[in-house]
């Protein structure tokens, strides 16, 4: 066998060998993302709000604490989590012709990181939003003019959630998108 024939045998073997641990790597990188997202036990996400803005916003404070499930067969790295939070309340309409307007405004827009994820392992995150974290927000504006025979009086909305990590040794980037997801609510009407 010429050298030339040869060279040309190990070469097609190599891109052959490449090209077979490249797939296998993809469909276990795709079929490791599938297991973790579809199943809601493997993203567990809290939300909790304490404080009262509306009486003194320094003990005001949303906790939201996520628990991510790896069940693949490779890490999930550069784990990232954006948020755009909003406050939305009905504005009483002192015009007199009985509408009210629907106001949303933005208490928060963020993004955190986060560690890798080994595969195998499950993680717990939180992201603690105090009130130096907020945007410029008028409480009291809002508390005056918000409509006390609404239920509830406030809601705490996620306008977006965007969760974005690598997966498959950073061959596979994905991000997951969710809107309007409900915080929770203020119920309790508020004496001005």
């Amino acid at each position: 066998m010429r050298t030339s024939r040869l060279f040309r045998l190990i070469i097609r073997s190599f891109l052959l060998l490449l090209a077979s641990s490249m797939s296998l790597v993809s469909f276990l990188g795709g079929y490791s993302a599938l297991l973790i997202l579809s199943d809601e036990d493997n993203i567990d996400l809290d939300i909790d709000i304490e404080g009262d803005p509306f009486n003194n916003t320094n003990d005001f404070e949303i906790k939201i604490e996520f628990e991510i499930n790896n069940l693949g067969y490779f890490d999930l790295e550069d784990l990232k989590i954006e948020l755009k939070l909003y406050m939305i309340y009905d504005w009483i309409n002192k015009t007199g012709d009985g509408r009210n307007v629907t106001w949303a405004v933005e208490l928060y827009d963020d993004d955190k990181s986060f560690k890798t994820i080994k595969s195998g392992s499950t993680k717990k995150n939180s992201i603690k939003i105090g009130p130096e974290d907020l945007l410029g927000v008028n409480f009291t504006e809002i508390m005056l003019n918000a409509d006390q025979t609404r239920d509830p009086v406030i809601e705490f909305e996620a306008d977006e959630v965007n969760i974005s990590a690598k997966y498959s040794l950073g061959l596979i980037s994905f991000k997951v998108k969710i809107e309007d997801y409900d915080l929770g609510d203020f119920e309790e009407e508020y004496e001005v």
